[in-house]
């Protein structure tokens, strides 16, 4: 135990410091001369997802949370004027950092209308290369698409949270029924990027592919080829670009299995300059039984995972993605997208950003 007279012999030495000039703060802080600690720490662009209620218009009161957070990037705008969405973000005071959501199930199953979808896919980068829309989040997930078997689960102290049992999901076909390969949508894949990657590269526009939620195998019917690191590689190697890059979706990329290490693909996707958007959540589970866990409470390092996007230069968007309902204290309308979840995820991943920018 420090006794009294050493305390203030080292408090009068430390002042002595202080009045020579010498610098206290020997560890590089990452914060410049006159910076607030919450602009040094925002060197991602934390953002919100406005899918619901007609984007980011129909959700007032999250626009007022984010901005009293600091939270001034948005995420959706997918299936909408582009133009139009652009001013919607920039009304509410937000930027629009990432179009997410677009319709490709005609491309991914290779029917008729592929040539459409792809025509349309290449005039919105057009679209968003014309407003400085920069990057478009889609996905290879046919007729499907993100499936839950429960949007409220109960989990830590009675919060909702959602859910996937491949035995409650998969009861059903779709109306392609058994019919598609997973060469078929390997195939599929190629013809699009060849078709779309040459656009991106024109127009500067970067196309970050999300992984398949949940990652099994086929889902009613549907076969997934987005269900491992391996084919995450695979894709960014049909057509080497860095246009041709990822949603980093680390729950989904969780729920692929526990011998999957998070940090070392992080860093072998970022050194690349793959990963153009980061989606920041976890899981506890399995690829075909999981839970959308509290951002602390999955089975992923979230400190080793958030120093890994430091360490590899990503400064682009990252969203908290799915988040539980607090139980009590707000209704569950949005399953995944409400906001006292998203309260606390933002808390907790600019602890980290700060975290590892001190480190």
């Amino acid at each position: 135990m420090t006794s009294r007279r050493e305390f203030i012999g080292s408090s009068a030495a430390v002042a002595a410091l202080a009045a020579s000039g010498v610098r206290l703060d020997a560890a590089p802080s990452g914060r410049q001369p006159g910076q607030r600690w919450d602009e040094a720490c925002r060197w991602m662009k934390l953002s919100l997802a406005y899918f619901h209620a007609g984007g980011v218009k129909g959700r007032p009161e999250r626009v007022a949370m984010a901005r009293q957070m600091g939270v001034l990037g948005g995420v959706g705008g997918g299936g909408r004027n582009v133009a139009e969405t652009r001013r919607d973000y920039e009304d509410a005071g937000l930027e629009w950092t990432v179009l997410e959501g677009v319709n490709l199930t005609r491309a991914q199953l290779g029917v008729d209308g592929r040539d459409e979808d792809i025509a349309r896919f290449i005039d919105l980068i057009r679209d968003c290369a014309a407003v400085g829309q920069r990057i478009i989040c889609y996905n290879w997930m046919p007729a499907v698409n993100w499936a839950r078997s429960d949007t409220a689960r109960v989990d830590r102290g009675g919060s909702l949270v959602t859910a996937f049992d491949i035995e409650k999901a998969n009861t059903e076909r779709t109306e392609y029924g058994d019919r598609f390969t997973h060469d078929d949508l390997w195939k599929n894949m190629e013809y699009f990027l060849r078709a779309v990657v040459p656009e991106a590269e024109k127009n500067d526009v970067h196309l970050a592919l999300h992984p398949d939620d949940p990652p099994v195998a086929r889902l009613r019917g549907i076969p997934r080829i987005i269900t491992s690191i391996e084919a995450l590689i695979r894709v960014t190697q049909i057509y080497p670009s860095k246009h041709n890059g990822l949603t980093f979706c680390q729950g989904s990329i969780a729920s692929q299995g526990p011998d999957v290490d998070m940090p070392a693909a992080i860093r072998w996707f970022g050194e690349r300059g793959l990963i153009h958007f980061v989606h920041f959540r976890d899981v506890r589970g399995t690829p075909t039984n999981f839970v959308e866990a509290w951002h602390d409470d999955g089975q992923n390092d979230m400190y080793s995972a958030m120093k890994a996007y430091h360490d590899v230069g990503y400064r682009g968007p990252i969203r908290p993605d799915h988040v539980p309902t607090v139980a009590g204290l707000e209704e569950n309308t949005f399953p995944g997208y409400n906001n006292l979840g998203a309260l606390f995820a933002v808390g907790y991943i600019k602890g980290l950003m700060e975290a590892v920018m001190k480190a």
